[in-house]
């Protein structure tokens, strides 16, 4: 599956991945404090090429339908305060 660099941002931004960009620009989960999940992809703009898009997919341990409802979910994170 074919898909734009900028869907991936709005992933990383979904799933709340801390993000450091050098020559890719690399995301990882956190859960209770520890890295589960290591995401990355190439700077730029234009599309990902659908092997690429799988490897991202697989990354994060989704299946093909998951993949596509994160990306097409109108949903944005939502920040809570805790007390």
């Amino acid at each position: 599956m074919q898909i734009k660099k900028n869907e991936i941002g709005k992933i990383f931004k979904k799933l709340k991945l801390e993000v450091r960009s050098t020559k890719h620009r690399y995301g990882w989960f956190t859960f209770q404090e520890r890295k589960i999940l290591r995401v990355h992809y190439s700077h730029g703009k234009g599309s990902i090429p659908g092997k690429v898009s799988d490897k991202i997919r697989s990354q994060l341990k989704l299946t093909q339908k998951d993949f596509r409802n994160l990306i097409d979910c109108p949903l944005s994170p939502r920040i809570t305060k805790q007390s």
